[in-house]
């Protein structure tokens, strides 16, 4: 079974849950899927602890019966057991954010570009494109996206009501964080070179990154 059929699986298995050990479960899911493991045996250890958790239902336990009242201890031992991403698969890890942000990008940069275009409006204007702006889409979606993976893994296994408070912590990083991106911005728009990027072009860039992340970043 190959992973995307393990998702599959596991998404299947999860609507035959009762509610509280679904909840549980989808905090170990939660858990697991966002810790650096290799993605087939993470997979594969989801799975089984799916299967377990309805193999010990039927027989009218609860989740918290069969792997304990500390499910992140639990999860924690567990992933530590786990090989974890090396070599190629930790560069996809690293490289699938910000590829997918520019790919997306020149989607929008060539059908704003083809509208205007049609409008007869300043076409120039459009494919202008500079070197700061796709290094903070970088950089940008890379750190932010990887913020909000490790502030959903610090949540989990926290009770609901304390899920739903704003932690400002958390809240003044990610300002933080906002503020820095944009002043290096500003920066790095006074130092570095403007390019010319036919609409048509940012379609094909596109194009590609779209192939790109099927080929190199789709679950097999």
């Amino acid at each position: 079974m190959n992973t995307k059929q393990m998702i599959k699986e596991n998404n299947r298995l999860q609507d035959a849950m009762k509610p509280n050990n679904l909840s549980y479960y989808q905090d170990m899911v939660v858990y697991i899927r966002s810790s650096s493991v290799q993605e087939q045996k993470g997979e594969e250890l989801l799975l089984e602890i799916a299967q377990h958790l309805l193999d010990a239902q039927s027989k009218g336990k609860s989740a918290e019966d069969v792997f304990g009242s500390d499910p992140e201890s639990y999860c924690k031992e567990l992933v530590e057991q786990l090989p974890k991403m090396k070599g190629l698969s930790s560069l996809q890890y690293h490289v699938m954010i910000p590829w997918i942000a520019l790919t997306w990008f020149f989607f929008v940069q060539a059908l704003v570009g083809f509208i205007t275009m049609w409008a007869g409006g300043p076409v120039e204007r459009m494919t202008q494109v500079r070197i700061s702006t796709l290094i903070l889409i970088a950089g940008g979606s890379y750190v932010l996206i990887h913020a909000l993976l490790r502030w959903m893994k610090s949540d989990t296994f926290k009770p609901e009501e304390d899920k739903r408070k704003i932690n400002v912590r958390n809240m003044g990083i990610y300002v933080a964080i906002t503020v820095v991106i944009l002043v290096a911005g500003v920066w790095l728009g006074r130092l570095l070179p403007i390019l010319t990027i036919a609409p048509w072009i940012s379609l094909v860039i596109f194009l590609v990154g779209i192939a790109g992340t099927k080929l190199l970043f789709s679950s097999k």
